[in-house]
């Protein structure tokens, strides 16, 4: 029998420990074990951007639509076409006198425009849903494809939590020159089986304005529903005492284009539609018209509305 002498034990000592710590090691992760050889480990799973937190008063909610719309228009004021990018949703239509935009026609068009002096006052927001509604005046200096721009006009923006940030869902300025030129059709593609899914969804609105039928009209109102007009910025009780005075021709809806953000249905057409409220008469000229929906179908309601038509 070999003597154990003092030479060899430091030696089994550390084989032993070393063996003791490889079974602590198996026993503590049992799913290394099962790992078949050569296999690569489990993905790292991406680290999403926790959303911002929404404000507890009406306050705070003026408050973010302030800084979200400052910092849309700080970008526009610098040309700065990656900030434009960043704040737009890839679904995301933008409305203007002569026609819409999608993300990328948006970012594009910076290249074509100056913004300067750009004062915005009268902020209004409201939280419909997990959507940030939001109208404002805005006067500026501004040039957009040769077209003078400058003056006072209202603007609404519709903006959802996203990565981290507020982006925007929908944006419309009703700044136009005078006369208004007939709008272009959009250049960008939409999805046709969308776009008849959001003509049907806006038809379905028109049409009981129309008819005065309230009670259906008014179900379609979200509570926090903002509104832009040649009359300026409105509410959803504006547009209840609207309808019940207005009288509306059946309605022409062209160049429809509709994208799905998430819970919300944007719908932009050239609409052709004669009202005459009080002394007031709108042509039946076509005009850039955008329609915010929560939701789909039939239990859809309307949380934003832009109409750039105005008297003539």
């Amino acid at each position: 029998m070999n003597q154990l002498t003092l030479q060899t034990w430091p030696k089994i000592l550390v084989i032993s420990f070393t063996a003791l710590l490889g079974a602590v090691a198996s026993a503590a992760e049992p799913g290394s074990a099962a790992l078949p050889q050569g296999a690569a480990p489990a993905a790292t799973p991406p680290i999403v951007a926790p959303a911002p937190a929404w404000p507890t008063d009406d306050a705070g909610l003026k408050a973010l639509a302030t800084k979200v719309i400052g910092s849309w228009f700080d970008a526009l004021s610098r040309g700065d076409s990656a900030a434009i990018e960043a704040q737009l949703l890839p679904c995301a239509q933008v409305m203007a006198f002569d026609g819409v935009t999608d993300r990328a026609l948006s970012v594009a068009r910076v290249k074509d425009s100056a913004t300067h002096g750009v004062q915005v006052s009268n902020v209004v927001a409201t939280r419909v849903g997990d959507a940030l509604v939001t109208t404002c005046l805005v006067r500026a200096q501004q040039k957009v494809g040769g077209a003078d721009l400058s003056g006072e006009a209202p603007r609404i923006g519709v903006w959802v939590p996203f990565d981290g940030g507020w982006k925007i869902a929908a944006w419309a300025s009703l700044q136009q020159p005078s006369p208004r030129p007939a709008p272009a059709a959009p250049t960008f593609e939409g999805e046709t089986a969308l776009a008849a899914e959001g003509s049907a969804m806006l038809t379905r609105f028109l049409d009981a304005q129309r008819a005065k039928d309230l009670k259906p009209f008014e179900k379609m109102l979200a509570t926090g529903l903002q509104v832009v007009n040649f009359k300026g910025q409105k509410t959803r009780a504006d547009l209840m005492q609207g309808a019940s005075h207005a009288t509306t021709e059946p309605a022409t809806l062209n160049d429809v284009r509709t994208t799905r953000c998430g819970e919300l249905t944007i719908v932009t057409c050239n609409l052709s539609m004669q009202q005459k409220i009080g002394f007031n008469t709108l042509p039946a000229d076509p005009a850039p018209f955008l329609a915010v929906f929560s939701g789909t179908g039939d239990t859809a309601t309307v949380i934003a509305l832009g109409n750039t038509n105005r008297p003539k």
